[in-house]
């Protein structure tokens, strides 16, 4: 087993960004973790599925890298599918696991658990790889993954107030985009911002790049579209609840199609409710770039409580 963490960085980029590190692999298995904190928390105050798509989409993409005759070549994920279940700890210490389950040359099927500090099983899902012929902004071919950081750029970071139980979900999502209600450190890292559309549950959720996003070939790293794409989920799951009632986004797929730039551009994302019950909400999205260009579709369940 080699650990391919070097002992120190001061790197800025998703991985350092969402304390990502301490990555060692085994043949075509890989292992890594992710240190929770305040600053991945919801507007609720919650970690929920989207905080854990950095380290999925990450993690997910080093098996099929690393398999087959083409062992080392750049490739990228075409989709991620995770389902997530039971409560996190907003200070917990994820471990990650990936093993590639079939391959050829070209695409590949990788299985990715995430576990709680405590050994729980918390998110499963695959990740589907692709070869690509692009080449990295530095001629690299591995970006390299450092000692899990500490939580020292979270200082001072407060979680939201409990939300008010006799205060409907759409309510919520209104006073978050009238700002008279906190979003979110989550959302404030991805310098985002939500509007309701329409009266049906749709809502549009805005992000401003940055460098940082980037992944080695310079677009959006795959996992900060999961992430982006996950937060619209959630605030769509908010507007659709009752007041009182819990949510989590339960199960998302997201397939890309484009990764964006990273230099201060907008991307949206529009969600629309598809079928809305009692426990479960299913839901739409398309990421857009600030042009129109269309960059990924997903889906996701919502489940209440």
């Amino acid at each position: 087993m080699t650990d391919m963490s070097p002992s120190s960085t001061t790197v800025r980029d998703p991985l350092s960004v969402f304390h990502v590190g301490g990555l060692t692999v085994s043949g075509t298995q890989a292992s890594a973790q992710q240190q929770l904190c305040a600053q991945f928390a919801d507007h609720r105050g919650r970690i929920d599925l989207p905080a854990f798509g950095v380290l999925f989409d990450h993690i997910g993409g080093i098996p099929f890298h690393l398999a087959g005759t083409w062992s080392g070549a750049l490739s990228m994920q075409a989709r991620l599918t995770m389902s997530a279940l039971g409560h996190v700890d907003v200070d917990d210490r994820l471990t990650c696991d990936a093993q590639i389950a079939m391959h050829d040359d070209h695409t590949g099927v990788t299985p990715v658990q995430i576990r709680t500090g405590a050994g729980r099983l918390c998110c499963i899902g695959t990740a589907r790889n692709m070869r690509v012929g692009r080449a990295t902004t530095d001629g690299t071919t591995e970006t390299p993954v450092f000692d899990v950081p500490n939580c020292a750029d979270a200082q001072g970071v407060l979680l939201p107030e409990a939300l008010p139980p006799t205060l409907d979900g759409r309510d919520v999502v209104a006073q978050i985009s009238a700002r008279v209600r906190d979003a979110g450190p989550l959302t404030t890292l991805l310098n985002g911002g939500v509007d309701l559309v329409g009266d049906d549950g749709a809502i549009r959720f805005t992000a401003t790049t940055e460098p940082w996003m980037g992944n080695v070939f310079g677009t959006m790293h795959g996992g900060v579209i999961a992430t982006i794409v996950g937060q619209a989920f959630s605030f769509a799951g908010q507007a659709l609840a009752p007041a009182g009632a819990d949510y989590r986004v339960a199960d998302m797929s997201v397939g890309f199609f484009r990764s964006p730039a990273v230099h201060g551009g907008d991307v949206i994302v529009e969600v629309t409710p598809v079928k809305t019950g009692r426990r479960v909400a299913a839901l739409a999205a398309r990421m857009t770039a600030h042009d129109g260009l269309l960059l990924c579709e997903g889906v996701a369940d919502i489940h209440f409580r």
